[in-house]
């Protein structure tokens, strides 16, 4: 269990902090030199100048690392086990979306009430990406 944390982990917080870095070395280095003439600190420079203009990166980094993450199945199907029991608390086995999807599919007849739960998790799965990819917009769009 604790190495299919250290894959997902060693997956997602790669393209956070990277993404994350780049909108901080974006910041215009005029703000920083004014803040300084202003007679502000490092850590003021930071809190007040930095953080605010990268906020919006910064949180797209986030959105997208979360959006990584729930694309990538094979990581979270190795961290939950992959089992298709419904789960009593948060340490037991479950499985994805995806993984349901891509074993079951295969096994039912259309028209089905089985592939016709499939087809609706299948729609669940797009809504979610879309609201990601919103959120994304969003976050984007505010930091404008």
């Amino acid at each position: 269990m604790a190495a299919a944390v250290i894959v997902l982990f060693a997956m997602i917080m790669p393209t956070m902090i990277s993404m994350t870095i780049d909108t901080l070395e974006a910041v215009p280095n005029t703000y920083r030199m004014g803040s300084a003439g202003l007679g502000a600190t490092r850590w003021q420079t930071i809190a007040k100048i930095i953080i605010p203009s990268a906020k919006s990166g910064i949180l797209t980094a986030m959105i997208f690392g979360m959006t990584r993450a729930f694309g990538e199945a094979l990581a979270v199907q190795m961290v939950i086990g992959n089992t298709a029991m419904m789960p009593g608390n948060f340490m037991q086995s479950a499985a994805t979306l995806t993984s349901v999807l891509t074993t079951g599919i295969g096994n039912t007849i259309m028209g089905t009430a089985a592939n016709n739960a499939l087809w609706s998790l299948a729609l669940i799965l797009l809504i979610m990406s879309l609201i990601f990819n919103i959120l994304i917009h969003l976050a984007q769009r505010k930091g404008r």
